[in-house]
């Protein structure tokens, strides 16, 4: 999502929880390859937090419970 605005962390956690399993891995897919400085010529800091965020959403919906240890993160 293109925005003039910079997004508060409240606010993308808001989207991200509303976001399907596949939205959510094309966000993190998105926001990973962004926030490789080669790929967007050093200006990375939202995209990285925007990846942090997106790990996050994941773990909370799939991480959850006595196998978390043995679950594995998707490419996000």
């Amino acid at each position: 999502m293109i925005s003039l605005k910079p997004e508060s962390p409240e606010e993308l956690r808001k989207r991200l929880r509303e976001m399907s399993d596949i939205e959510l891995r094309r966000f993190g897919q998105r926001a990973r390859k962004q926030s490789d400085p080669k790929m967007n010529f050093g200006s990375t800091e939202p995209h990285v937090m925007e990846l942090e965020e997106a790990r996050a959403e994941w773990r909370r919906r799939h991480l959850v419970g006595a196998g978390a240890h043995k679950a594995r993160l998707p490419n996000l």
